[in-house]
């Protein structure tokens, strides 16, 4: 057995006794893959559907998402942070109260927000296409393993040979808890995997200083948008105070929400969500 068909093998061997269940792995709704991979970009899977369970029950269709107001998405939002997020979500759904994913199959990396590994993503599991969607767990995965420091290209080469007479959608998903569970960015298990035999263990190098959260453009962020989605007519010189935030720090960070969207300056002395 080569490499390729050894690492296939053992990995699906393990996800039949290690799949984690979610609801929308059984489905083949691409709104509600679009969903969840929008709300589980930069957070972890469990977190991430929670919301999502919320979400979906709200929204069972993009329509019904496409006419409520953007305060209405952020305060079910609220808590996953990247509130620009939210954002692109909510005129994806604009779009799809319109058209059809089948109307712009494949091209969904038309829809805001969607990028090659959600429109990937997509591809397999709501329309069983044999690609294999990159998300740093899976580049993570296929880099120690064959020993590779490109892996993007690695997959793209191998991408057939990968998937022949298998599910792109149980492989994709093997790969998704294998990353999250053994193969982990910092402490993997090694000791546990039973990859382990064959595996490169080439660990490079990716360490990126991580910038403290407390007192950071996020956390600012964050806690102007979750104080105007509970209080109306916000005069913007008294925000500073009433978040207890320094005025040449809140300054930028609401210019850059207007131009982002996300807040609406009145009469350049209020502010609220954007309608």
């Amino acid at each position: 057995m080569n490499k390729i068909n050894l690492f296939k093998h053992e990995l699906l061997k393990w996800s039949k006794k290690n799949k984690r269940e979610y609801s929308w792995r059984y489905s083949n709704d691409p709104w509600k893959i679009l969903l969840l991979e929008i709300i589980a970009q930069q957070t972890q899977l469990d977190r991430a559907n929670i919301y999502y369970e919320k979400f979906i029950k709200r929204f069972p269709t993009p329509k019904e998402m496409s006419i409520v107001t953007k305060k209405e998405i952020l305060s079910l939002w609220s808590g996953l942070g990247y509130n620009s997020r939210a954002l692109r979500l909510h005129e994806a759904s604009k779009i799809l109260s319109k058209k059809s994913f089948d109307s712009i199959y494949p091209n969904f990396e038309v829809l805001p927000g969607v990028g090659k590994y959600t429109k990937n993503a997509i591809l397999s599991f709501a329309y069983k296409e044999k690609v294999i969607a990159q998300d740093t767990n899976v580049v993570r995965i296929f880099s120690r393993f064959f020993g590779t420091k490109n892996p993007e290209s690695f997959i793209e080469e191998n991408e057939k040979i990968l998937l022949k007479n298998i599910q792109s959608r149980k492989f994709n998903e093997a790969l998704m808890d294998f990353g999250s569970k053994i193969c982990k960015s910092k402490n993997p298990l090694c000791d546990s995997c039973l990859l382990e035999p064959n595996c490169k263990k080439f660990f490079q190098d990716t360490k990126h200083a991580q910038s403290a959260f407390k007192g950071s453009s996020r956390e600012i962020r964050g806690k102007i948008i979750k104080y105007l989605i509970n209080n109306e007519n916000v005069e913007i010189s008294s925000l500073n105070k009433t978040l207890e935030i320094e005025d040449s720090k809140i300054k930028p960070i609401i210019k850059k929400l207007a131009d982002e969207g996300l807040v609406n300056i009145k009469n350049k002395k209020l502010i609220e969500i954007s309608s």
